[in-house]
């Protein structure tokens, strides 16, 4: 994540001197995976847009080391040289799920409050949560993978409102590692 408001676009001067400068080249030789935290979205097109095309963050090419591997806000990557598989979701919607109390009208990513487009953000957050969901039942079916990785911006306590997800996590037919 870029706090405290994300980046706008690929020449927004943080990705030089919040990461090429405070990472040596050498430990950017390799891919950083990455997916959107929520004060990514402060600043960034993709808050308003339903199209990874408009992300700033977002960065499909493995080899462009320059910035995160991100093919899209909710992505997977296999390893099968490594029995290894690495998924990506963007859960921002539940940025609230720290408040297992909260009610339905506070239920939303609140952080889209400093974006452009409030409610246009609230709902394309929610609909990439449900895409990340199905990304990850779909993948956590189909992969061949012995092991799984799966990561987001959350901890799984922010989860309690999604309890498929946690049930997909505990699955002991694949080794899942959740960060």
């Amino acid at each position: 994540s870029f706090y405290p408001g994300g980046v706008s676009n690929k020449s927004d001067p943080q990705w030089q001197w919040k990461w090429r400068s405070m990472f040596s080249r050498e430990l950017r030789s390799v891919p950083w995976y990455s997916v959107y935290g929520n004060h990514d979205y402060h600043k960034d097109p993709c808050a308003c847009a339903d199209t990874p095309a408009a992300c700033a963050q977002v960065n499909a090419d493995a080899n462009n080391l320059e910035f995160f591997y991100m093919p899209a806000p909710n992505w997977y990557k296999e390893h099968p040289e490594l029995g290894l598989e690495v998924i990506g979701l963007d859960l921002n919607h539940y940025m609230w799920g720290w408040d297992h109390r909260a009610p339905p009208a506070k239920q939303v990513a609140a952080d889209c409050y400093w974006t452009p487009c409030k409610a246009q953000c609230e709902n394309i957050l929610r609909l990439r949560a449900e895409r990340g969901f199905e990304l990850f039942r779909q993948r956590a079916a189909a992969s061949t993978a012995k092991n799984l990785i799966v990561f987001s911006h959350y901890p799984t306590d922010h989860f309690e409102a999604a309890p498929h997800f946690l049930e997909g996590l505990r699955d002991h037919s694949k080794r899942i590692t959740y960060f």
